[in-house]
């Protein structure tokens, strides 16, 4: 019996421990999701202007549509977005790539890029 409990008291640390840790890292996620629902996006995903841009081949540029109304897309004047004239996605151009998710689009909505009927 006292070899058991022997090998069970360290376990049992072992394990108390380690439910700790899980529940202080928890509660740190949770925190950091709150926290950046309020605050914006965190310095490490925000946007450098630099960074944007590239060479976009025409080609493409034709056969590219917004993912959420399927609608055509057009260029920037700078080339470095891809704007949806209906509602007022912009989609960022990284290094000659577009960046086509939706939640990109809408993070960078522009509501005076939004075409007006004529």
């Amino acid at each position: 019996m006292k070899s058991l409990l022997k090998w069970l008291l360290p376990l049992a640390l072992i394990a108390a421990a380690i439910m700790i840790l899980r529940k202080i890292l928890g509660e740190q996620k949770a925190i950091d999701l709150s926290g950046a629902e309020n605050t914006g996006p965190s310095e490490a995903e925000a946007l450098k202007e630099t960074e944007l841009g590239g060479d976009l081949s025409p080609d493409l540029l034709k056969i590219l549509v917004c993912p959420l109304d399927r609608g055509p897309l057009t260029l920037s004047a700078d080339g470095k977005w891809l704007i949806n004239p209906r509602n007022g996605y912009r989609y960022p151009i990284r290094d000659g790539i577009p960046v086509m998710l939706i939640d990109e689009g809408r993070k960078y909505q522009d509501a005076s890029l939004i075409a007006q009927p004529a």
